[in-house]
């Protein structure tokens, strides 16, 4: 059970952090800087990872977005899988378009490797998830799992409190739905920060998430919360930030 839950917890870290309002919305991009970030990732009171994301930008509006999941040294014996997300594509002023996106969990005994290829003049994606291969269509707008984080932080700059995107994930076009619910102080191994608190909605589920988007910082997710169907909760805190994220007044 812990394997599992250490999978889909820090899935839920790097996943589309995105809200509802019954349609499609669309993302006009800001300037976001180039950062780097680390996470602690906990299981109740113990640590059980660490989580990093970085973003790079180059001169003609590409981006690389990556995150890397790991479990700590004291517990590896037990949670060896490590995991590495990336996506390529382009952030300009007329929204995140993504043109490569990939999975990767190894260590452990599930090894496992996805990787998805958006072609925008056929607007489609091609699917290759370990020997199987498939093609669907897409609506502009569309995203992967892991660029839906950056979408979430440009819809907050934008001062949306609801949205809906549609993401590209696992041969299927899905919709993931978050909404502001309140503003907290949140004490934080990397600082106090003053948040705007999102829920994800859910339906006909036990299980709940939580994230916490420091204005301060550009909207980063610095702390997310998760309680599984079995009652277990999971958190991932910011531990440390590049100064490049700092917001100046």
């Amino acid at each position: 059970m812990l394997k599992h839950t250490y999978r889909s917890f820090t899935l839920v870290v790097i996943a589309a952090l995105l809200a509802s309002t019954g349609h499609v919305t669309v993302i006009q991009a800001a300037p976001l800087p180039e950062f780097e970030a680390s996470f602690k990732l906990s299981r109740g009171s113990l640590r059980i990872g660490t989580s990093t994301l970085s973003l790079s930008l180059e001169k003609n509006g590409r981006y690389l977005y990556e995150s890397r999941s790991s479990p700590s040294r004291w517990i590896a014996w037990l949670l060896n899988d490590n995991l590495h997300e990336l996506s390529r594509g382009y952030l300009d002023t007329s929204g995140i378009r993504p043109v490569y996106y990939r999975y990767q969990r190894s260590g452990g005994t599930r090894e496992r490797e996805a990787e998805l290829k958006f072609d925008w003049d056929q607007h489609s994606v091609v699917n290759h998830v370990d020997d199987s291969v498939w093609k669907m269509d897409i609506p502009d707008g569309t995203l992967d799992r892991l660029a839906s984080q950056l979408g979430v932080m440009l819809a907050l700059q934008d001062n949306k409190t609801a949205m809906t995107f549609n993401i590209a994930d696992g041969g299927k076009l899905r919709e993931y739905n978050f909404r502001v619910v309140a503003r907290e102080t949140l004490d934080l191994p990397a600082g106090t920060f003053e948040t705007v608190k999102l829920v994800k909605v859910r339906r006909n589920t036990k299980r709940e998430t939580y994230i916490w988007c420091a204005p301060e910082l550009g909207y980063l997710p610095v702390r997310i919360w998760q309680r599984e169907k079995d009652d277990d909760e999971y958190q991932s805190d910011l531990e440390s930030f590049s100064e490049s994220l700092r917001v100046k007044p």
